[in-house]
């Protein structure tokens, strides 16, 4: 029987990331304090290991799929909850800065908790709404994330705020996606965004398929 160890790593391997022995000791700490954390807060309420693994971890790093990861700098990640996409991507790209955004200090306790015990380095969280970024971190990310907690035309409004020119919005929604794009229907009509990209995810470790939608800032 496949052990947790192998089936991450080979997962991983699936999803066209090679894990060195470091990355795949942080992602199995993060499995046990999430589980552990989980307790005591409600930060997931996926219990299974393999689905935890696959679920929150695979999917998260399924949004690299929409960015450059050499040419990106600093990443914003929006509701994160448990840290999902933004500690697995982390992990796998540690050269990028992540900002992790929650408005539950609770949460945050431990995201900055697990970020100590895997020696993440150069990653901030924070227990704030993405409305209350835009005055201090106004143009400053390449990227901005998010898993699906607003409506998509709060999150439009907000990130166009924070991010820089021609910054990448992406988000991971199932078969709602175009109902949730027109949604934001009013945000595309200002002229201020445009869908870069429509990424079918469908891979064989998944038991269901979804997309990424990879919208651009393109007005400066």
């Amino acid at each position: 029987m496949e052990n947790l160890r192998d089936f991450l790593k080979n997962g991983c391997l699936e999803l066209g990331f090679q894990l060195i022995d470091n990355q795949t000791e942080r992602f199995l700490i993060y499995l046990s304090e999430l589980k552990k954390w989980n307790k005591k807060i409600n930060l997931t309420a996926i219990r299974n290991d393999k689905s935890i693994i696959i679920r929150l971890f695979f999917e998260s790093l399924t949004f690299a799929y929409g960015f450059n990861h050499k040419e990106t700098k600093n990443i914003l990640d929006i509701g994160t909850g448990a840290g999902i996409p933004g500690i697995p991507l982390k992990i796998v790209y540690p050269d990028i800065s992540f900002t992790l955004l929650d408005s539950s200090r609770k949460k945050v306790a431990f995201l900055k908790h697990i970020s100590r015990q895997i020696n993440l380095t150069d990653i901030e969280c924070i227990a704030k709404r993405i409305e209350d970024m835009a005055e201090k971190y106004r143009g400053c990310y390449d990227v901005v994330l998010s898993k699906g907690v607003a409506e998509m035309d709060i999150l439009l409004k907000a990130s166009f705020q924070i991010l820089k020119p021609n910054g990448l919005f992406i988000t991971q929604k199932g078969e709602d996606l175009e109902s949730k794009l027109k949604g934001a229907d009013a945000e595309f009509k200002k002229g201020n965004w445009t869908i870069k990209e429509i990424i079918e995810i469908n891979k064989p470790i998944f038991d269901r398929k979804f997309r990424l939608a990879v919208i651009q800032k393109c007005f400066t």
